[in-house]
């Protein structure tokens, strides 16, 4: 199986990861057997995004080395949704007295996790920003080697870098996740040079699959504030990430017959196509109802009220998802 036939089916990891980022976020009250357990792992979700994007970043560098053409085509496919969610999101952390006037600028500018995360937002834009101003750095180290041996120290120099937050949890939960997206990089240097993916490494990566969940599971359930600060909550997901996205796929290919299962690839696919709009909107919502609303009122955190808050989460996800079709046709018609 080659490793460009593997790729092919990473609108329906991203579909798949939104899903679980959003069941994490909105599902967690269920408390139903293994159910759950699988729900509380669906931060995991944002590590399958992260070595996406590392794969589709490193073609999109390797296609066109135009820093500038590069920076701009990333920059207007995540910026603008964030800054309209940043104009219903700073008046409302202003009204409970949670913001400045200098977050605000470092929140526009993408940067205000690195300055003072309890201003921000949320991780992820930053840390995918972030990811995107050193790729091109990346991928000419990447470029230049060779031994696998050397690919693996690169990985181990990373994940020391991130221990030097360690003494900030919030912020390890960001940087333990930039080596997910280098792996990404390199699977997507793989791809480029159409390489094949062998048995044995087919093989190792499955059988990673449950080692590096387990490991953060036991971490997340035993280690408590430690699991945070050591990175031990995130760092093993990037052994089982590959491997699922790689299983993904496999089971992908094989529902390319028949009309129901075609149906459930496209399902995905267009779930992924639309996974930033998703995003946006129901962790908007989680924010606003998990971390606000129900710290003022405990008695707000209820059944009922979540299934309104998923409610919520849908239609503001249609509502960007129209809102990006507009801003779209806008730049088609720029470029025009």
């Amino acid at each position: 199986m080659q490793y460009n036939s593997i790729f092919k089916y990473r609108s329906i990891w991203m579909g798949i990861a939104i899903i679980w980022v959003f069941f994490y976020h909105m599902l967690s009250f269920l408390g139903v057997p293994v159910l759950s357990d699988i729900i509380e792992m669906g931060y995991a979700g944002c590590d399958i995004f992260l070595f996406a994007s590392g794969i589709g970043i490193y073609y999109s560098l390797d296609k066109n080395d135009n820093l500038f053409s590069y920076l701009k085509k990333r920059i207007l496919r995540l910026m603008p949704l964030y800054w309209i969610i940043l104009i219903i999101w700073i008046p409302f952390r202003f009204s409970i007295g949670q913001m400045t006037w200098q977050a605000t600028i470092g929140s526009i500018f993408g940067i205000q996790y690195f300055i003072d995360w309890n201003f921000d937002y949320n991780w992820y834009i930053p840390v995918v920003l972030l990811c995107y101003i050193v790729a091109p750095i990346l991928k000419q180290i990447i470029d230049r080697i060779s031994a696998a041996s050397i690919k693996i120290f690169l990985i181990l120099v990373l994940i020391c870098i991130s221990f030097a937050f360690s003494s900030d949890a919030m912020m390890m939960i960001g940087m333990t996740r930039i080596p997910i997206f280098v792996i990404g990089m390199m699977f997507g240097q793989l791809g480029r040079q159409e390489m094949s993916l062998s048995t044995g490494s087919k093989t190792l990566w499955l059988i990673l699959i449950p080692i590096g969940y387990i490991v953060a599971y036991l971490s997340q359930a035993y280690l408590g504030w430690m699991g945070w600060k050591s990175g031990l909550n995130w760092l093993p997901l990037m052994l089982s990430t590959p491997g699922l996205c790689v299983l993904i796929s496999m089971c992908s290919s094989k529902l390319e017959s028949g009309n129901f299962s075609k149906a459930v690839n496209r399902f995905f696919t267009v779930i992924g196509g639309h996974s930033l709009e998703i995003y946006f909107a129901h962790v908007t919502v989680v924010l606003v109802f998990r971390d606000y609303m129900i710290k003022e009122d405990v008695s707000l955190n209820t059944p009922i009220n979540w299934g309104i808050a998923i409610a919520i989460s849908i239609v503001g996800a249609f509502a960007l998802v129209g809102v990006q079709k507009l801003i779209n046709k806008g730049l088609s018609m720029k470029k025009g």
